[in-house]
């Protein structure tokens, strides 16, 4: 469903995303998004919605987030799965973490990000590759 995909490349997934569900937001955002993104992201959350932040991007700048969109009753989470891998967490974490990512890559669930590799003979082409802004997953 094409009309439930939005452009993460700018803020217009907000717009499409409250159109979509009439006003009401979502109940979970799951975000690596950063800056102004961020931002919208957490305007599409429905009340008592759980905003869960992935991206480092934001936490390490530590920009501001406004308080007011607190009022809708949110939750924000920032994660660092890096945390759980630190030695001395709990292992118990762990192993399960690393089983539902096997099984994950074997069934099909988790898809490894594409990838467009050039040479390092092709530094240039790869910038502007990726300067072009429609690439999708890395450019290594």
């Amino acid at each position: 469903m094409d009309e439930h995909i939005g452009n993460s490349r700018d803020t217009s997934f907000e717009q499409m995303i409250m159109q979509q569900t009439k006003g009401r937001g979502v109940d979970i955002v799951l975000n690596s998004l950063a800056e102004e993104k961020l931002i919208a992201s957490v305007r599409c959350l429905a009340h008592n919605g759980r905003f869960l932040e992935i991206g480092k991007f934001d936490l390490v700048s530590n920009n501001p987030l406004d308080m007011s969109v607190f009022q809708k009753g949110i939750s924000f989470q920032g994660i660092k799965v890096e945390n759980m891998m630190i030695k001395n967490r709990n292992s118990k974490w762990k192993r399960l973490l690393f089983t539902l990512i096997k099984n994950g890559l074997s069934d099909g669930t988790i898809k490894p990000i594409q990838a467009k590799i050039f040479p390092k003979t092709n530094v240039e082409e790869a910038f502007r590759y990726m300067a072009s802004g429609k690439h999708m997953g890395k450019v290594c």
